[in-house]
């Protein structure tokens, strides 16, 4: 049978997600079924977030309060949504009563993912600029560099908060694709031995 899973978010253990929490009631979500989380949404890492995504199955609902409280950036929630219709799961927001399965709620998810590739498009552009003006001064660009500790936070924002592509990111940061993610891989083995979850 169907279910409706409701993310609930909030960015400090201050603030409440009472509000959220009735949004929820309101269309009858049972309360196993909400699943609460306190983080900031600029992090990647949101694991109730990814647990709410593991449990849908085909059929079923994805709902929160607000698109502020699931997407990251108008290139993650466009994935994000994406991503749920090519599963076959509905997405609801309350407020502004957003729905996948309207023509209204269609529209908007097709602006979001060309907006989403708008800004993509522009962050390559800067990027291209950036290497003409770098050649026209006479600076070497030479061959990739090699991987900086630093890189593996940077590479993470540009594919999941910008949306880019392993290729894209690497192009960006001046490494191979294969450089890019071996570089990432030892940074997440590095987390898990230290446990910073990263």
């Amino acid at each position: 049978m169907a279910k409706t899973i409701f993310y609930a978010r909030v960015s400090t253990r201050d603030q409440k997600v009472d509000l959220q929490v009735e949004a929820a009631k309101r269309l009858g979500v049972k309360t196993a079924n909400i699943y609460v989380e306190k983080a900031s949404g600029a992090r990647h890492d949101r694991p109730v977030l990814a647990k709410a995504l593991a449990d849908l199955e085909r059929g079923d609902t994805l709902a929160c309060y607000k698109l502020d409280r699931i997407g990251r950036s108008v290139a993650h929630l466009s994935k994000l949504l994406n991503e749920l219709e090519e599963r076959g799961i509905r997405f609801r927001a309350v407020d502004g009563d957003f729905d996948t399965k309207t023509s209204n709620g269609k529209l908007l998810l097709h602006v979001l993912s060309a907006v989403a590739q708008f800004e993509r498009d522009l962050i390559l552009e800067r990027t291209r600029a950036g290497l003409a003006v770098a050649r026209s001064r006479g600076r070497r660009l030479g061959p990739p560099l090699k991987w900086q500790p630093d890189m593996a936070r940077r590479a993470r924002n540009l594919m999941e908060k910008d949306g880019l592509s392993g290729n894209e990111a690497a192009r960006v940061l001046g490494v191979s694709r294969r450089t890019l993610f071996r570089g990432l891989k030892a940074a997440r083995e590095h987390d898990e031995v230290v446990g910073t979850g990263s």
